[in-house]
């Protein structure tokens, strides 16, 4: 397998994908060494067409039946697929090939089942049985790369660059490390040395787009996803990344109309007709925007993210249309079938939800999301104090009182419902929670209804000093 990534750019591979894909559709049968395989299966899982890769296998099976590459490709689809398990049980049956690639392949897999230290180790010893210039210095730097050891790998990077000072791969990775370390001028500069030697690689625009993108700098980020797309137009990764900058730009139409190419293409994918509903949101077309994002309800597994965040905007827009009772019954399906891993509900800078990848994520978004683990109790509650704020108080009070069953210390909660309960008229409900709250201390409770905090005050003393506020203001 080649592992330099500008290598699928190149004149070579570009020959090798052209001749197998007029093979497959001329229907013909042509000769193909196992390597070449190997290369076509890397490429379309690297583009993300996975039942693609599948047939690459399938056709190296045919002609190279006993080849232990075959099994090599079949545990990289299983890890592609997110079966680590069986991957590792699959491994178990390689034999014969050579130490460096059989340690890159276990590490590989004990990334996968998150046994960072074991893959960790794994990198080590590898690193440590390289020779400078061999591909294996490059795949134990990204297993250490992959464990979260960024700085280690960029120490390690840069003494096997005193010893190669030539090798581009390198180069590649020392990048890669900076990024995660968020040194971003340091990592541009690289891509912007390698674009000087290689100006038509859609991987170093691509790459340096990424780069912008996560540091929200939408306009520069454009103009390199721009470049590659001008570069090779069937980049659809670069048409999305397009979409994403026009959409932080505010230029909804642009944004729009890139976003409807891919959902027309992909008819049940959910991203695109998603922010189809988002750029309708910003430009005031409210009933268009619930129309998108049914469409992406319709499109959306249950138990996803994707599912619960289009339901929960639906829920949102339906509110400010004056449809209380639908809103309510779009959110309370957000609440019974929503997913495990809820933390982007802690990203609540607009009022409705944007939906996140791995590619669209932003280094503030990072810095949020992966400082902790969060657990039910804790992104729910943020979704209720979200919707409190933009003053969706009914579709808070469902939220929180579902939060409240499964919270263990329930004061700030009681102290939303109080909050909730008064300014909807329904002050004597709103009691019990403001003693509740009380009970339990909670400041937020203090700072919702802009009064000084006093542990000992009585609730009914809460209550007077709320009246009188109202009553001067």
């Amino acid at each position: 397998m080649n592992n330099d990534k500008g290598y699928f750019e190149s004149s070579e591979f570009r020959e090798l994908l052209a001749k197998y894909e007029n093979s497959i559709k001329l229907g013909m049968s042509i000769y193909f060494g196992i390597d070449e395989f190997v290369d076509l299966l890397s490429y379309y899982l690297s583009i993300d067409k996975s039942e693609e890769a599948e047939n690459v296998l399938e056709a190296a099976k045919r002609l190279h039946p006993t080849a232990p590459e075959n099994t090599k490709m079949e545990i990289r689809l299983l890890l592609y697929a997110g079966e680590a398990r069986k991957a590792l049980e699959l491994f178990k049956e390689l034999k014969y090939i050579e130490e460096a690639e059989m340690l890159t392949i276990k590490a590989e897999i004990m990334v996968a089942l998150r046994d960072f230290k074991q893959a960790h180790d794994i990198a080590i010893e590898l690193l440590q049985k390289s020779m400078p210039g061999q591909e294996s210095i490059y795949e134990g730097l990204e297993i250490l790369l992959d464990c979260g050891f960024a700085l280690d790998a960029l120490e390690i990077c840069e003494t096997a660059l005193k010893a190669a000072p030539q090798q581009t791969s390198l180069y590649e990775v020392k990048a890669e490390c900076l990024i995660e370390l968020q040194r971003i001028n340091e990592a541009v500069r690289i891509y912007n040395k390698l674009l000087d030697s290689n100006p038509y690689s859609t991987f170093y625009w691509e790459q340096l787009g990424h780069i912008y993108y996560m540091v929200k700098k939408f306009g520069k980020s454009l103009e390199c996803f721009e470049y590659e797309s001008a570069i090779n137009e069937d980049i659809e990764y670069a048409n999305m990344m397009q979409a994403y900058c026009y959409y932080h730009l505010r230029d909804y139409s642009s944004a729009k109309k890139l976003f409807a190419t891919l959902a027309d293409k992909y008819r049940n994918t959910v991203t695109p007709i998603f922010y189809i509903g988002l750029c309708h949101y910003y430009e005031g077309k409210i009933e268009e925007a619930i129309t998108a994002f049914d469409i992406a309800i319709g499109n959306a597994q249950e138990g996803t993210i994707s599912m619960m965040l289009a339901r929960i905007n639906k829920a949102i827009l339906l509110d400010l249309s004056g449809e209380q009772s639908v809103a309510d019954d779009a959110m309370s399906m957000a609440l019974l079938m929503h997913p495990d891993n809820m933390k982007q509900l802690v990203l609540t800078e607009k009022r409705l939800y944007d939906l996140r990848d791995k590619e669209n994520l932003t280094f503030d978004d990072m810095n949020i999301i992966e400082t902790k683990e969060w657990n039910t109790e804790e992104t729910l509650y943020r979704l209720g104090v979200h919707l409190v704020k933009h003053n969706h108080l009914t579709l808070g009070k469902r939220v929180l009182n579902y939060c409240r069953d499964i919270c263990y210390d329930k004061s700030d909660v009681d102290a939303y419902l109080a909050y909730i309960l008064w300014n909807t008229d329904k002050k004597e409900q709103a009691l019990e929670a403001i003693e509740n709250a009380l009970d339990g201390r909670s400041n937020e409770l203090f700072e919702l209804f802009d009064i000084p905090y006093n542990a000992n005050i009585s609730s009914t003393s809460f209550i007077e000093q709320i009246k009188q506020k109202e009553s001067s203001n």
